[in-house]
Formats: structure tokens, sequence, C-alpha cells
């Protein structure tokens, strides 16, 4: 495989030939099923019997094997010239984006692969910048050079892959070998097993590409080929960071309703099989509710996107209040404790600030009264980790820790996929255990801006610690904003040494004894269970005004900051925050 054979293929024409082929299988099954009905049953059916009807039953019998056996052969021809063709497709795609970013970057390609570049005029090579130029244009022609190979050794894979597999398919069919209905079936069984793996897959960005690269790979693509990985491997685009926001929402509804469907049908379910299908009907719910509000001029109300989904853990869900590829302020909201992907539906309406859909929308609408003329809102609510079920496991920061490079890597995708006229501001906001996540996630992407692109603001409420002992820590000085009420019983938690101290008291009611197990003593009395109180005056956040909240009812004082029925001046203020209009927030001191 060379250059100019993968550049002016045109594997397209493959599918073509898959279609033909699925036609011709398709009239085959009639044909058999025609056999099956007007023969072979018959003669079974018709009670004759004796030796010749003995040999007349084997042999209509062993036609309808070789009919089923040829049947299930010619069957598997379609799926392999689409996997070639795919394969093709994309090694193609790679091999033409790195062409064009080296033109891009003033280097030449010749028909062997080799990269090169003007040299300078010899009266600037003694200019400073000269040996600059050079060490630039040697590691661009590297790169495009390793992506030229790459995509070579991939179109020849496979080239190579898919002969042997169609003449493993002909040869069976000139030796009658596939006429054989163990034959078949074994090499139906290989088929569906994959084999050596999809050829295609070979052709998607690595798992470690970063947003950007993803993004890039994706804009490679023609639209014939976007389209066609879209409706056959949706699975592969849903969540994947980087890939535009229209995609994702109909990758991952595709996948939703495959999976409502599938589960739906079975019955009865196993507990996890009922679980699964319960998370994806409070989903789907949701979205058929909302795209009805979105339809209507007067219920002020987005279209959703729903940019993640699985099965993972206990359950992924993303869904977004507009569209973060064209709004010009953006919001990523992670929850708390007990959130579930029924939290994210149309379950846990009962109580105000219990769903987390609704508080996303509830923030998109506190933007949108924000903004000026031009302005444009998506909120986003981002449960792509599992969220502790209960306090013992949010004493614990192992899973914020471990969701944190996700959520990093999602906003770093909102940047890279984002198509407006200026970049998207960001904001993370983190509500109760979501709140040490943002934190986590905020320090890796200050620290790592090779691999992340951080927020602009952090809006952090109802925290029981960010993970941080200052608001500096999480590296965007100034761009740190608390929202603690008064009586919110997991702001006002006891600190560490408190409750080493024998000082446990009621959090919400009798649980507050089991927070306290197994945590260490603390030397800071400020601190919470997730690092320094961020309300307090000396973690340096911006702290804004809330309503205090019931000292009676402290559980619902905390699901209150989203809500605009008893949050207090809570949801105008981070809608200011995320709107880019900070100055506008109404701030109070610290602790």
């Amino acid at each position: 495989m060379d250059i100019a054979a993968l550049r002016d293929a045109r594997p397209g024409e493959l599918y073509g030939a898959a279609d033909a082929y699925d036609q011709l299988h398709t009239a085959f099954q009639e044909h058999t099923s025609s056999w099956q009905r007007g023969t072979a049953d018959r003669v079974h059916g018709s009670q004759w019997t004796g030796q010749a009807a003995t040999g007349a039953i084997a042999s209509i019998d062993g036609t309808t094997g070789k009919l089923q056996a040829a049947g299930i052969e010619l069957g598997l021809i379609g799926a392999v010239l689409r996997d070639g063709a795919e394969a093709f497709e994309l090694a193609r795609a790679k091999l033409l984006q790195a062409l064009a970013d080296a033109r891009a970057k003033g280097l030449s390609v010749n028909e062997l692969g080799d990269v090169g570049w003007e040299p300078l005029d010899p009266r600037s090579r003694h200019d400073p910048d000269a040996a600059g130029y050079e060490r630039t244009q040697k590691a661009a022609a590297q790169d495009i050079g390793d992506r030229i190979t790459l995509a070579l050794r991939e179109a020849a894979e496979a080239d190579r892959t898919t002969a042997e597999r169609l003449r493993c398919y002909t040869g069976n069919a000139t030796s009658q070998a596939g006429l054989d209905l163990a034959t078949a079936s074994g090499d139906l069984a290989a088929a569906a097993l994959g084999g050596p793996g999809p050829l295609y897959a070979k052709g998607l960005p690595p798992e470690g590409a970063t947003p950007t690269q993803v993004n890039s790979w994706w804009r490679g693509l023609t639209p014939d080929e976007q389209q066609r990985l879209s409706a056959a491997h949706p699975e592969q685009l849903g969540n994947r960071d980087g890939i535009p926001a229209d995609v994702r929402d109909r990758a991952n509804r595709k996948v939703l309703d495959d999976a409502y469907d599938r589960l739906g049908a079975k019955s009865p379910r196993t507990e996890d099989e009922e679980k699964r299908y319960q998370r994806a009907r409070t989903l789907k719910l949701r979205l058929q509710q909302d795209d009805a509000l979105a339809a209507d001029p007067g219920a002020d109300h987005p279209r959703d996107y729903l940019l993640g989904y699985g099965d993972e853990g206990q359950g992924r869900a993303v869904l977004s209040f507009g569209d973060p590829d064209t709004a010009t302020d953006v919001s990523v909201h992670v929850p708390g404790m007990t959130t579930t992907v029924s939290s994210v539906g149309v379950g846990n309406r009962a109580d105000a600030g219990a769903n987390e859909g609704d508080n996303a929308l509830n923030v998109w609408r506190a933007t949108r009264a924000q903004q000026g003329p031009g302005g444009s809102a998506a909120s986003i609510v981002w449960l792509g980790y599992d969220a502790p079920p209960g306090m013992s496991d949010a004493a614990s920061g192992d899973r914020g820790k471990a969701g944190a490079p996700a959520y990093a890597n999602f906003l770093t995708g909102i940047r890279a996929s984002h198509g407006g006229d200026r970049p998207p501001h960001i904001t993370s906001i983190g509500h109760s255990y979501g709140s040490y996540l943002v934190g986590q996630a905020t320090m890796l992407s200050t620290r790592h801006r090779d691999g992340y692109l951080p927020p602009d603001d952090v809006i952090i409420v109802g925290s029981p610690g960010a993970g941080a002992a200052k608001a500096a820590d999480l590296g965007l000085p100034g761009r740190v904003w608390v929202g603690a009420a008064t009586y919110d019983g997991v702001t006002d938690l006891p600190s560490k040494n408190e409750v080493a101290g024998g000082l446990v008291g009621s959090i919400f009611g009798p649980v507050g004894t089991v927070v306290g197990a197994g945590i260490g003593h603390a030397t800071d009395s400020d601190e919470l269970w997730l690092g320094s109180d961020p309300a307090d005056a000396d973690f340096g956040g911006k702290r804004f005004s809330v309503a205090d909240g019931s000292v009676a009812h402290p559980q619902d004082t905390h699901l209150e900051y989203l809500t605009p029925q008893n949050g207090g001046p809570s949801l105008a203020n981070i809608g200011a925050v995320v709107a880019g209009h900070g100055d506008r927030a109404q701030l109070v001191a610290g602790r």
C-alpha cells in the first residue's frame, strides 16, 4: 500500500457491493424458505413410509442442510465488505488529514512518504530564529511522517485481512465445504465473536487520545464516513469527548433506545437487568417530555442533548440543556451523594432540589436571565461517576478522585468541539460531594494543562470540602465561588478533630454518627471531611449569599441551592457567575 493507492482509493464503492450481496442473501433465504415449505415440510408430513421414503427424506434433508449452509456463508460476505470499507475509509481519512496538515505547515510529501520543507534563504541562516524554525519543521515533519505511516499500515492490514476473509468464503464455495452446515455454523460463530477484531476499530482514535485529537479526527472524515460510522457504531461515538454534541446526542439516544427495547422485551428480568431497564426508562421518559416542551415556543425550554449514557458502575448519564457547541456560556454541574440516573431522568421529582436534571434546567434559566444580547447558554448535569450511595461512602474521597479525570476530560472536550465565534465561558459547579470531585478535577486541569483545559470559574455549594486547603490551590485565582447556607447540615459538619474528640452531632438525624467511623484526628478546626471549609474566610473563595435555610430541616436546606423555591438569591448569583457577570453576585463575608 502506497500513498497514491490509498489517496485515490474509492472504498465507498465496497458498500454497494455489500448491499448487492445482502440482497442476494435475502433472495436466497426466500428460496430456501420456499423449498422448506413446498418440498421438505410436505414430504415430512405426507406419512410416506418404506425404503424409498427413507432414502428420499434423507436426500431432501441433505439438500435442506446445504441450502441453509450456503445461506449462512452468503450472509457473511456483506459484513466482511462493510468492515473492510469502513477500515479503508478511516485509514484514508487519516492520510488525507495528514496531507492537509502538512500543506498547512509548509511541508511537502512525495509519493514515497518522505516529508520535507523549504530550506531557509542562505541569508537568513544566521538569524536567531533560524534554529527554532528548523526544529519546529523537523518535529512537524516527524509527526506527519508517523501519521502517514500509520494510515498506510492500517490500510494494508485492512486489505490483507479483507482479502483473507473473502478467500476463505470463496474457497468454501469452490470446494463445497461451505455446503456443510457444521462448517458454515463455525464460520458464523467466528464472525460473531469478531475473530481478530473489527477492522474499523483500528481506525478510531486510541483510548488515550485527547479531545482535541478526537475532534480533529472526526472533522477529517467525509460527511458520508461520519454518517456511516454514526449509524453503524453509535456506541463508539456517544461517550467520546471531542465529538460534536449533536452527533453524541444521536448516538447515545440510539444506544439508549436499543437498551430500553432489548431489556423491555426480556421477561422475567434479573435484578441487574431490572435496574438497567429502569435507568433507561427514566432517562427515555425525560427526553420524550423535554422534546415536547422544546417544541413549544411558550415553554421556555431548550433542546436536550444526551452527551453521555452507559451501564458502567451505577450507571452514567450526561444531559445538556442547550447546545454546548454553540453556547457562549456553558456550565457543568456535578451532583453529589445518592445521585442516580433516575435523579437525572424523571425520578425524585416530588422533592424540590432532588432532581438533578431539573436543577440543571434551573441553572440554564438563571443564566439566560443574566445574559445580554447575543448570549446563549448550555447547562449540563454530569453524572459520569459513581456518586456515593450513603454517608459512609461520602466520608472518603475515593469516588471523587476516581471520577475527576473523566470530568476534566469532558470539560476539555467542550472546548475542543465548540464551533462558536469565540471560546465558551465554562463554569464548573459542584454540589455536595460533587464539589470534591470538581475540586480534584480543577487541580488536575490547572496543573496538567498539556492534557486538560481548565474551566474559567468554579462554583461549589453545600460542600463538605473541595479537597483543597485554600481556594488558590485550585489554580484559578479569584475565580472560585462558594455558597453555604447557615443551616445546611453538610457545610456545618463537625470537624474531624471534633469527631475524634467525641463531639459528633446529628447531621441529617441519626446518620450523623455514621460519618465519623474510621476518620482520624485533624489538627485544623476548620477542616471538614474532604478539605478545609470552603465557606471559611481563610479559604479565600468568594462567598455569595444564599438563603439561610431551616434549622429544623437541614437536609432540605442542603438541596435548595439550585432551586428557585427556597434558595433565596443563590440561583441568581450562580446564573450571574455562569453568564460571566460575577461582579453582579451578592457577596457575603466568610465564616
